[in-house]
């Protein structure tokens, strides 16, 4: 009965206090907070403009000659887009280029977050990355809450190849069972993924503390035959992309050639 009249107050309050608990989804990062120091050239600044007309910033390093594969890579809640710049240099190795996407109220760009939002800003990225690389291939590559992005952008259009890092299942497995009517956000990163048809790669971390190990067994039940699941082990919720870039870069051209063979 105490229980029932609890989750009768919650549901009341929802509409005054969802913006409350958008609040405690997302952690934009201002880019005065931020200092990196990049391993080789500093990526080039660019901005993509969103369906609704928001001028968003985010970094670019072009491929080299005679390699047409461009990664968008997705940012998580608590970072901006020069810190995951900073943090997917690595993806360039072998000559690839990184388009490095960022979201409304992040890193200084107008906007608030939400999950519509996002997707609205995903959309503007893929764009812009079909734009820079019109005729290579384009990959998706989401961190965390990038994951969700990355993955619903894969069920929308076709691409390459997705990857993410500590994606979890849906927002609401994330939340205590009562602050779930509250959410105004849903992420469902499982029903995204059964959607994909292009291979994914789920890499997860085995000592990842912020989004269990079992959401990427999970999602992998989720998505079927193309999806394989990478276990990092001694990882955690983010693990350094030095130490994984080559490897995923040569997955995502195995399942690529297998994709082809008649």
């Amino acid at each position: 009965m105490i229980r029932a009249l609890v989750t009768l107050l919650v549901l009341l309050a929802a509409p005054a206090k969802a913006d409350i608990v958008r609040d405690r989804i997302y952690h934009p990062v201002s880019l005065a907070d931020t200092e990196v120091e990049f391993a080789g050239d500093p990526p080039l600044p660019l901005q993509a403009v969103t369906a609704d007309g928001l001028a968003l910033a985010g970094y670019y390093w072009a491929p080299e000659a005679g390699n047409d594969r461009l990664v968008v890579v997705f940012h998580g809640r608590d970072y901006n887009q020069l810190v995951m710049a900073r943090r997917a240099e690595a993806l360039r190795e072998g000559g690839h280029g990184v388009l490095i996407a960022s979201y409304r109220g992040y890193g200084d760009n107008p906007g608030s977050p939400s999950e519509q939002g996002l997707f609205s800003d995903g959309e503007a990225w893929l764009a812009k990355a079909r734009e820079l690389n019109p005729e290579g291939r384009i990959y998706l590559f989401g961190f965390s809450l990038g994951g969700a992005v990355a993955l619903e952008l894969a069920a929308r259009h076709e691409v390459t190849g997705v990857a993410t890092l500590g994606a979890f299942t849906r927002l609401a497995d994330q939340v205590p069972a009562l602050l779930r009517p509250l959410l105004p956000d849903r992420y469902d990163n499982l029903a995204a993924i059964a959607r994909v048809a292009e291979p994914v790669v789920l890499l997860h971390g085995a000592k990842d503390e912020v989004v269990d190990p079992e959401a990427a067994v999970r999602l992998e039940q989720a998505g079927g035959a193309n999806v394989t699941r990478v276990n990092l082990k001694g990882g955690e919720h983010f693990v350094p992309l030095e130490s994984i870039a080559a490897r995923l870069w040569s997955l995502w051209a195995r399942l690529e050639a297998a994709a082809v063979e008649p």
